[in-house]
């Protein structure tokens, strides 16, 4: 009696255990329905569409009704027991910490800052920048704890440094001089955007007819153009030199003048040219640093 009774016990046990196990065997395949989709079968079983592309070595997203798609992987470590589904995984990767940013033309700190998602000032703090003068080739730290390889400390791809402390030589000055006097007998020509005669001037305009009747040769440009073409940074201007300006009409490098010392500089601006002051509350807020034609010598 005794006996029959562990019999009934163990085929019970054993009916129970395959009831189980039923669910385990049909959760891991599924029937194509009508209307169904790879990315619909993926959200529906909380897996992704690689994954049963993969498990179902699939070349692509095709499938069709009645087809039977193995949707999730059993583990062979524990006989029996089914292997977790496979979470969801973004489509796009989280964004991830960028180290460094190499400056390439067009670029300006607010425009990279807006990039990275960090403000200005923490960029100038991260990189001791004490103005938002930047130069094509310089790396840039993006965070307070990040460092820049040894090889890249000074500007990146071994692109040399254009920066100076230097005045320019005598023919320079020279050029400079010429330069300011023809600058300024264009004050009260009107703004003309596109404008680089007397007839009418924009900001590169301005600078293109005033240096080149000054002796300069150079080419028409806008002032984001002769910011990040051949000019190089100027840690202590002179009368002569280039003031750049960013976001006022535009995001980015948008506004120039000659440098005439004493904090004043000569530009064309929405009133036509005018000799303005870069510590007024307008101008200081939009200063992005001073540059010299490479050509200047």
């Amino acid at each position: 009696m005794k006996k029959s009774k562990k019999l009934r016990i163990l085929a019970l046990s054993t009916i129970a255990t395959s009831f189980l196990a039923l669910p385990t065997a049909e959760a891991a395949t599924y029937t194509v329905q009508k209307g169904d989709t790879l990315s619909k079968i993926a959200s529906n079983h909380q897996v992704t569409v690689q994954d049963i592309k993969s498990w179902n070595k699939l070349k692509n997203d095709m499938i069709y009704v009645a087809q039977k798609l193995e949707i999730s992987k059993t583990s062979t470590n524990e006989a029996g027991k089914p292997s977790n589904p496979s979470t969801t995984t973004p489509t796009t990767p989280p964004k991830q910490t960028t180290v460094s940013h190499t400056v390439v033309k067009g670029d300006t700190l607010s425009k990279i800052a807006k990039q990275y998602n960090v403000t200005l000032k923490d960029i100038k703090e991260w990189n001791g920048l004490t103005t938002d003068a930047i130069y094509i080739g310089q790396v840039l730290k993006l965070s307070p704890t990040a460092t820049i390889p040894e090889g890249d400390k000074s500007s990146g791809a071994g692109t040399p440094s254009k920066e100076t402390s230097k005045d320019p030589s005598a023919n320079g000055q020279a050029i400079y001089k010429k330069t300011i006097d023809i600058a300024n007998t264009l004050v009260g020509t009107p703004y003309v955007y596109g404008g680089n005669t007397p007839e009418g001037l924009d900001c590169s305009g301005f600078i293109y007819y005033a240096f080149n009747q000054g002796g300069l040769k150079i080419g028409r440009d806008s002032s984001e153009g002769y910011f990040n073409g051949n000019t190089t940074q100027v840690n202590n201007p002179i009368a002569g030199d280039l003031v750049f300006f960013e976001n006022t009409y535009k995001d980015g490098i948008s506004h120039m003048g000659i440098y005439l010392g004493n904090n004043k500089f000569i530009h064309s601006g929405s009133d036509g040219v005018e000799v303005s002051d870069v510590t007024n509350s307008y101008w200081s807020t939009k200063l992005v640093g001073y540059k010299r034609f490479d050509a200047i010598k």
